[in-house]
């Protein structure tokens, strides 16, 4: 990528820290990984909070078509995104209301892309951002698949492991996967959509044994396999649509780097304005 802002991402303001709480002034927690509940805590102390305190996240991400393993870059792609938590009951489950804003940009001059020449077929092909509108998700020690109607003529599937956790030292690493299937209910359907969504949330021991801290900072590494969306116009050429990222969380819109808040008074000037009201729908 020559566009060296998107690279230069963790200046002053992305890196903002969130609040610690010294570790003498709490009673420290003895984390288990090996705790399915120690986990799912885990999980929502570094990808989300453990109050209803908005939490912000942003990511840069390259998109790659993979044809006979060979990965092709399509463009980059800067992420955003803002979340809310509640707890659902005594188990230590939780929803997760959470906004998605997705940026694809240009891999040469970094530009807010409309449109895109797809580099296998040669024909230009309008881009299929999804809204920027809040969905919920449910997190809990109970891995069974979600299954349901999906779109017209295909059932949908869904499945979120929990963790693995591992510590190291200070360090702690957490999974949190997404798995997605739509399949259709005949071959008069179309094709089958299916994704797997891989994320990994790094962090302190320190912050998330400790109690005072709902909310603790972390960074954050994604990798996805998809098929190809159908905007794309890939027809029955064999592959993946692959990507991989970084990103980390923090405590506004205003502590992202500057692209980041440029495309999103850009595109969403209302949710930059007023993040809880966009959660609120």
């Amino acid at each position: 990528m020559k566009r060296r802002t998107a690279l230069g991402l963790i200046g002053a303001a992305a890196a903002a820290p969130l609040v610690r709480v010294p570790a003498a002034r709490a009673q420290m927690l003895d984390l288990d990984p090996s705790n399915p509940d120690h986990t799912l805590m885990i999980t929502r102390k570094l990808a989300h909070t453990m109050d209803d305190s908005i939490v912000y996240w942003w990511a840069n991400l390259r998109r790659m078509a993979v044809v006979d393993k060979i990965a092709t870059p399509v463009w980059n792609v800067h992420v955003a995104a803002l979340l809310r938590t509640r707890d659902i009951d005594e188990s230590g489950a939780y929803e997760a209301t959470a906004i998605s804003m997705v940026f694809y940009t240009d891999l040469e001059t970094g530009e807010y892309l409309e449109s895109i020449r797809n580099p296998f077929t040669g024909r230009e092909v309008e881009i299929g951002y999804f809204p920027a509108i809040p969905s919920k998700r449910v997190a809990s020690t109970d891995e069974s698949p979600e299954e349901g109607p999906g779109r017209e003529g295909f059932r949908s599937i869904r499945i979120h492991p929990l963790g693995p956790a591992m510590i190291e030292g200070d360090d702690v690493w957490v999974r949190d996967d997404d798995i997605f299937r739509s399949e259709p209910e005949s071959p008069e359907a179309g094709l089958p959509f299916r994704g797997n969504d891989w994320s990994t949330y790094h962090g302190s021991v320190a912050d998330v044994a400790n109690p005072e801290v709902p909310n603790a900072p972390a960074t954050w590494h994604f990798n996805d396999i998809l098929s190809y969306p159908p905007w794309l116009g890939m027809g029955d050429l064999p592959g993946d649509f692959v990507s991989r990222g970084f990103g980390r969380k923090v405590s506004s819109f205003d502590a992202m780097p500057v692209r980041w808040q440029e495309l999103i008074r850009m595109r969403h000037p209302d949710i930059y304005e007023d993040p809880t009201g966009a959660l609120d729908g």
